[in-house]
């Protein structure tokens, strides 16, 4: 006999969304990873959830389901920065008058870029691309591609580190 995910929903999903809040998360992460967590724990293997008859052993396991996918999520928001549009170097930034030899700059900048994009493997270069051209989120370039969404995240964070280094840091 298998868990009963409705039961385990209205039981315990407020109980993990304030976790993930406990643990520095914004309510709108903090939902998306509630979700997911249960997605997560529904998807697993039979052999996975364990003695059908503990409440407590669910319990358990989805909080810690919850908590590796909050360390995951804290572990990708440090690699990527962010700057608000209102913030006074974004404001420079906008008014800035681009003279020809920042043109000239970019387009060198964008040739090296590029040039990484090129000598990527195909999967690397297309994960890529979809995350950070297209938005796609990393979940869905996984099922996309057929990998894992630690994978894919590897292989964009791997993509865009090779682009860095390339272009020297663009």
């Amino acid at each position: 006999m298998a868990w009963d995910f409705h039961l385990l929903f209205c039981r315990h999903a407020r109980g993990i969304r304030c976790f993930l809040q406990r643990r520095g998360l914004d309510p709108d992460s903090a939902a998306e990873l509630t979700q997911e967590t249960f997605l997560r724990v529904l998807s697993a293997p039979i052999s996975a959830q364990g003695d059908a008859e503990s409440e407590d052993h669910a319990s358990a396991y989805l909080y810690r389901v919850a908590r590796n996918l909050g360390i995951n999520h804290a572990r990708r928001s440090l690699m990527t920065a962010t700057l608000p549009l209102d913030a006074p170097c974004a404001l420079r930034a906008a008014v800035q008058e681009q003279h020809a030899e920042t043109i000239v700059v970019h387009r060198q900048q964008l040739r090296l870029v590029a040039a990484a994009l090129a000598d990527m493997p195909d999967r690397q270069r297309r994960a890529f691309v979809l995350h950070r051209i297209d938005g796609w989120p990393i979940a869905r370039i996984g099922d996309h591609i057929g990998l894992s969404s630690t994978r894919t995240w590897e292989l964009v964070h791997d993509a865009y580190r090779q682009i860095v280094l390339r272009s020297g840091g663009v």
